[in-house]
């Protein structure tokens, strides 16, 4: 149910708001037209944590509420280390929901790429890793991510890496399994496009059903922009995108970006994840984490680590 309107109140929450008795409102840290993220503190054991808030504007809308509702869900349900931890969910005192998640310290890795431009292959891999990680375990608990884009990973310093990755943002999720172990019931519209043009599969952009190989294709397009500098298909025009990613091939490398060297293997590898039929990509996100991980013993950074964590899930 949406909440009651309860007089013109402020849309931001000022620094000192407290939610629940146990958080405080420190600093508006950003957001959108869905909801205002901020800095905040729960005060009995004195941990940052960062605090979701959903726009006063959408509360009316029952849809959005359910979504907002589903985003707290389907991250708690995937407990992992590459994925931004969902602690807490409640309401403002006039009635907005909000979730309230881990804090980090860093920066989404849009913002890396549009700073530092192509990124080698021996920084970009494990980065891939740790996405596909993150992915192989909401795909465990039966939750597809729909909107994988640099935007919504973020970058910290962990483990002795400077590029450790958490995934977030499950906005548009699709839980294919509720709590019970049987098929949630469905959210949206069979036909209804939902994503980031830029980085959704064909079927995706089609409306069609998604199923796990559409989140890889979505890391398929983060690979080679991170590659390149850009990703496989760009533009303004929402229906161009649609339609590039359905019907026209993928641009090799090489003509996006002749001055980068890119391994062939590597780009068969990507290739194979941008396949427009999903039966042509990888399976799974451990299989293309494998195909990653092959022929290579490299004891650098986070490697060895996520070496272990593939072959653990075997």
């Amino acid at each position: 149910m949406p909440p009651t309107q309860r007089g013109p109140l402020p849309d931001l929450l000022p620094a000192g708001t407290r939610l629940a008795k146990h958080y405080v409102i420190h600093e508006r840290l950003g957001g959108g037209g869905m909801a205002s993220v901020y800095r905040g503190e729960h005060t009995t054991i004195g941990r940052p944590v960062a605090i979701k808030v959903l726009s006063r504007s959408l509360c009316l809308k029952p849809a959005v509420v359910v979504r907002f509702l589903q985003e707290a869900r389907a991250s708690s349900k995937v407990r992992h280390e590459n994925v931004v931890e969902v602690t807490d969910f409640g309401e403002t005192e006039d009635g907005r929901p909000f979730m309230v998640m881990e804090y980090l310290e860093g920066e989404n890795l849009a913002v890396t790429l549009r700073r530092e431009g192509p990124l080698p292959w021996d920084r970009t891999r494990p980065m891939l890793l740790q996405l596909l990680a993150a992915l192989q375990a909401a795909h465990e608990h039966g939750v597809i991510h729909r909107d994988m884009k640099p935007e919504n990973v973020f970058r910290i310093s962990r483990m002795g890496s400077d590029d450790f990755l958490k995934v977030f943002d499950f906005g548009i999720a699709k839980v294919l399994l509720g709590d019970d172990g049987n098929p949630a019931k469905p959210l949206t519209i069979e036909g209804q496009i939902l994503g980031t043009p830029a980085y959704m599969a064909p079927e995706q952009c089609l409306g069609d059903a998604v199923d796990a190989r559409t989140d890889l294709y979505a890391v398929g397009v983060i690979a080679f922009q991170m590659l390149t500098g850009r990703p496989p298909f760009e533009g303004d025009e929402t229906s161009v995108l649609l339609y590039n990613q359905v019907y026209t091939r993928v641009p090799d490398m090489r003509e996006v970006a002749p001055s980068i060297p890119v391994n062939r293997g590597v780009e068969a590898l990507v290739r194979k994840a941008l396949a427009k039929d999903r039966d042509d990509r990888f399976e799974t996100a451990q299989e293309f984490a494998e195909a990653l991980l092959a022929d290579d013993n490299s004891s650098s950074g986070l490697l060895p680590m996520l070496r272990g964590l593939f072959r653990r899930r075997r």
